[in-house]
């Protein structure tokens, strides 16, 4: 949650855009002949943009910008990113358009293209990848999407399912986020999830392969490094499912389904590329070490400003509050609201509003109540109480709610802190009994003293140089993470599989 003056509540879009892998694909470095056969021709492209598309992508640049938690303040890695876009915009068809390459201040593992050359990567990502190769690889096949005119031909579509849109809307409304600011939300929502970001084809997304590819090979680089980021992509996604109690299934996650190629499609574009006269670099250097130093010290999961999730807890060292979630909730941080996901659709959301005048009992009676009424059935406004919470001024009642075709009780809480309002909701799916447990998590809300928000520190990403004697469990048990994920954790950061051991004199990635 961004700390500003006052919150003003823009839409949470629930399935925010997080990059995840279809089933990862052994590399193979010597494919048959059956699978290099190009089943593609090159793509169409265009050495020219129009106006409306340039338009498009300066308009929604800075919504982008608001929605993925600003650009991210590391002057140096700012530098290099843009140097590696600029170098591969430079052998792309669009070598003397505009092009802004920019680094989002965002954990997740994410990276998109709008028109108007606007690509996009998260530190979250920055920080999985293992060299500069790969990730000139995620830029490539972003740069791709724009010389193919990909995401201005597809603005009709979306990138999240409409499902994800409607229950940002349905959260939005649950909030009581008043016309303007939903309306304002829903323009960020509508670019994220309305074609700017689009659900490519798959004839798209190989498309955007086979330039990707063709980037790569023109600027120097080892194209293979495409499917060995894939894999680092899926391993990450199966530890976040492993450390929230959810099974994963990599043929149900959707962006590599949709970017940067598995083993046998990154294969397939490079045949392609070859069959084209293109010539692939055998053996290219990756430029490992020089990524490993700009990367070195970068922050590492949420940034102060945005408050920090460890574990079930919540504590933002700004706006000195910390909560803990109800047991078994994951958390998801964005710049507008914290949401805690449960099962079933179960919500218990934190963000901020307009500090009313008066008792808080009142603003949810003829304020917040009537405003998710406006859209939504209601039923009677039950257990209003004026209580305070931890020594803050609270309030809190319970309404039952029909949001499409599934029926809800609503937990509204209201506190007030330093002059600034601050709301959490429970949506329980009635049958769940799940209102106890979230008036207990709301309960847990509490000022943070001075000196306990000054000892909250971002985590950051450190690059060691490995002894003799360190081994993975060693250097893993040394890392701010949960002790029985560490490993884990360690091994994915930097891509290594179970077995792989640590030589003396190689550099690694750890949390601290």
């Amino acid at each position: 949650m961004k700390s500003t003056a006052s919150f003003r509540t823009l839409l949470f879009v629930a399935g925010f855009v997080t990059i995840t892998a279809c089933a990862p694909q052994p590399v193979q470095r010597a494919p048959q002949p059956s699978q290099t056969r190009p089943t593609a021709a090159l793509p169409e492209t265009s050495a020219r943009r129009s106006p409306q598309q340039q338009r498009v992508g300066d308009e929604n640049h800075p919504k982008l910008l608001q929605r993925y938690g600003g650009v991210y303040d590391d002057p140096e890695l700012t530098a290099y990113v843009n140097g590696l876009g600029r170098d591969l915009a430079a052998v792309s068809e669009q070598p003397n358009e505009k092009w802004t390459f920019t680094v989002l201040d965002n954990p997740t593992v994410n990276a998109f293209a709008i028109p108007g050359g606007y690509v996009y990567v998260t530190r979250g990502l920055v920080s999985l990848a293992n060299s500069e190769a790969e990730l000139a690889g995620v830029i490539g096949h972003e740069i791709g999407h724009v010389t193919a005119g990909h995401s201005s031909l597809r603005q009709e579509r979306s990138t999240i399912a409409q499902g994800a849109l409607l229950g940002a809307l349905i959260l939005g409304k649950v909030l009581g986020a008043g016309d303007d600011a939903l309306r304002s939300g829903a323009q960020i929502g509508q670019a994220v999830a309305g074609g700017y970001l689009a659900n490519y084809s798959r004839a798209d997304e190989l498309a955007a392969d086979n330039l990707g590819i063709r980037y790569l090979a023109r600027a120097g680089y080892d194209p293979y490094a495409q499917a060995d980021f894939l894999e680092s992509m899926g391993a990450s996604q199966a530890l976040d499912a492993k450390m929230t109690g959810r099974s994963y299934n990599p043929n149900a996650t959707n962006f590599l389904a949709s970017h940067p190629a598995n083993g046998p499609r990154t294969r397939q574009a490079i045949a392609v590329a070859q069959n084209s006269g293109e010539t692939i670099p055998a053996g290219a250097p990756r430029n490992r070490s020089s990524f490993l130093r700009v990367i070195d010290g970068i922050t590492y999961g949420d940034s102060p400003e945005q408050g920090f999730v460890r574990g079930s807890n919540f504590s933002h060292p700004v706006l000195r509050f910390s909560y803990d979630s109800p047991r078994g909730f994951r958390i998801l941080n964005s710049s507008a609201a914290v949401v805690a996901q449960g099962p079933n659709n179960a919500r218990f959301v934190l963000d901020g509003g307009k500090n009313p005048q008066g008792d808080l009992t009142t603003y949810i009676r003829r304020e917040w109540v009537p405003t998710i009424g406006q859209k939504y059935r209601v039923g009677r406004v039950r257990n209003v109480v004026s209580r305070p919470i931890n020594g803050l001024e609270a309030a809190s009642a319970e309404v039952p709610v029909q949001i499409g075709n599934q029926a809800f009780n609503a937990l509204l809480v209201a506190i007030r802190l330093d002059g600034k309002l601050y709301r959490l909701t429970g949506l329980s799916p009635q049958g769940q009994n799940l209102i106890p447990a979230m008036r207990q998590a709301a309960n847990t809300f509490r000022r943070l003293s001075v000196g306990e928000a000054a000892r909250l520190k971002p985590q950051l990403l450190e690059v060691v140089t490995v002894r003799a004697g360190d081994t993975v469990e060693s250097l893993a048990r040394r890392m701010k993470v949960p002790g029985e994920f560490a490993i884990d954790r360690f091994r994915v950061l930097n891509a290594l599989e179970r077995g792989d051991r640590l030589t003396p004199g190689e550099r690694v990635k750890v949390i601290r």
